[in-house]
């Protein structure tokens, strides 16, 4: 070997050296890429290429956006709630999720939350909203499932009052109660 291949390699080693101390000085000062290279260590592995491959197609369109966003009066932005995973359910049926017992506590629940939903005010017009709002979200067939779930929900009420009303006795008018938000007048 030569001196100037010496003095080549020698070149060679300093660049080397000098790339590699901009990348320690680059992760040890920048906190955002430290966290993104933990978070893609904590990644799965069989997920690793399917995210990076979602964050490239992201960031190139919003490269692209960036640069017609004059010329076509849109803009993107970035999403804050924005999820890389999306839940699925199992296809198959397990019975054991759903019987009788558990089913009849869920809805006995259901129904003493809804009392506090429906009396009081704020929660209420919050939870009415609420539901418009997710009803937007569901498509057609979705929706006619949860009306024919409600017609089963009157069905039962119906049910419920007939039962009640064959095992109590017959009450005149006089005997009539107020409800309970009516107050008797005085005269």
């Amino acid at each position: 070997m030569t001196d100037r291949d010496d003095d080549r390699s020698l070149g060679q080693l300093i660049d080397i050296l000098e790339v590699a101390r901009t990348m320690v000085r680059d992760l040890s000062e920048d906190p955002l890429l430290s966290r993104y290279l933990s978070v893609y260590r904590a990644m799965p592995d069989e997920d690793r290429d399917t995210i990076i491959g979602v964050l490239e197609r992201e960031i190139l369109g919003r490269h692209l956006s960036r640069g017609t966003e004059k010329a076509v009066a849109q803009s993107t932005h970035v999403n804050p709630n924005a999820r890389l995973y999306v839940r699925s359910h199992a296809t198959e049926f397990d019975p054991r999720h759903f019987d009788f017992e558990q089913m009849r506590v869920a809805n006995v629940r259901a129904m003493r939350v809804a009392t506090i939903i429906r009396y009081v005010p704020a929660i209420h017009a919050l939870f009415k909203e609420a539901l418009r709002a997710a009803m937007d979200e569901v498509d057609e067939p979705t929706r006619e499932v949860v009306e024919h779930l409600l017609r089963d929900v009157f069905a039962a009420v119906a049910d419920a009052r007939a039962a009640t009303a064959a095992t109590e006795p017959a009450s005149t008018e006089d005997e009539a109660v107020p409800p309970a938000t009516e107050r008797p007048r005085r005269s």
